[in-house]
């Protein structure tokens, strides 16, 4: 049996990604702090579309505890208060046929104009100070890269803004395991936990 909330962004002009991140950042912050090492706990988008996560995420695990301590986080509840954002109530998941899963690969990020030309600049300065000929093709990836979207959240021990590349992948059945990274992400290797796509229920 698992539950979830979700969380709506109500103002139409916001920057849903940057939103994303600061929801996704409040996950984080629990699940590295002391008082909730393994919530298992993972994050789904009900809107998701190929353009943007669109306007709402939610939150979902077997725990309805660690749900309720997440959901009266402080930042959730002033932002509501402001009517920026509505937090739902946490509701049991129905029975629903699809079963999807939010992948964080940052490999992804090789394959992006920024990235490329940051490791065409680092090759060159080290084919510089070997005394060699730069040559920017071998650094430059052809290969094709699934569709993702950029969330961007805070670095906690630096306080930097990085990125996180996320992939959607849709599945035939739920995943035995509830394992999520501490973004409540599954990963290309060690998290394969999925959730439900709550986009006719949300």
């Amino acid at each position: 049996m698992r539950y979830f909330f979700y969380i709506k962004y109500l103002l139409p002009a916001a920057n849903h990604s940057f939103l994303a991140g600061r929801c996704i950042a409040c996950l984080h912050g629990l699940v590295s702090g002391p008082k909730m090492t393994s919530s298992g706990i993972g994050v789904s988008f009900p809107s998701w579309a190929k353009d943007t996560v669109e306007d709402s995420i939610a939150f979902v695990s077997k725990d309805i505890n660690a749900l309720s301590y997440l959901s009266s986080v402080r930042y959730f509840k002033n932002m509501a208060d402001e009517g920026f954002i509505e937090v739902s109530n946490i509701k049991m998941v129905p029975a629903i046929s699809e079963e999807v899963r939010f992948i964080r690969n940052q490999h992804v990020a090789k394959s992006f104009p920024g990235e490329i030309k940051r490791r065409l600049i680092r090759s060159k300065n080290r084919a510089e100070k070997r005394g060699e000929t730069f040559m920017p093709s071998s650094v430059v990836s052809d290969r094709l890269v699934d569709h993702c979207h950029l969330v961007p959240i805070d670095s906690r021990s630096s306080g930097q803004r990085f990125q996180l590349y996320i992939q959607f992948e849709a599945l035939s059945e739920e995943s035995k395991c509830d394992s999520y990274n501490s973004y409540g992400l599954a990963t290309q290797h060690t998290h394969s936990g999925s959730v439900p796509n709550l986009k006719q229920i949300t």
